[in-house]
């Protein structure tokens, strides 16, 4: 009875062996399938990536060159006519300037003590 019992233990351990081995087979094969699914498919993205990215590259260079560099050119131009203007329009002295828009004499009047008040002096 045993040695059946041992018998039988044998054969469905050698059963299990063979269907493992079978499923490991299957799954080597599945992942060579992988690999070559993945290799044919890869490539071509890789290749328009990389294409893509010396695309972006000469198109940023292109803008650099031929449309920021004279833009900042011609603004940073600008920006000095405007301030010289500016610098030629404006007064040396803005003091003065802006006492004559009030109204008021360019030399500023002395402000009157309090020892040379009229009340002081008349009693």
């Amino acid at each position: 009875m045993l040695a059946d019992l041992r018998d039988i233990s044998i054969i469905l351990l050698a059963i299990e062996s063979i269907v493992i081995g079978v499923i490991l087979l299957l799954l080597l094969w599945q992942v060579r399938l992988l690999v070559l699914l993945l290799r044919d498919e890869m490539k071509p993205i890789l290749k328009d990536a990389q294409e893509t990215t010396r695309t972006v590259k000469s198109t940023t260079q292109f803008v650099g060159t031929r449309v920021a560099r004279p833009v900042v050119k011609t603004a940073s131009f600008f920006a000095g006519v405007r301030q010289v203007i500016k610098s030629m329009t404006e007064p040396l002295y803005p003091e003065t300037a802006s006492a004559k828009k009030a109204g008021g004499s360019s030399v500023p009047s002395p402000k009157p003590s309090a020892a040379s008040t009229p009340s002081d002096s008349e009693s």
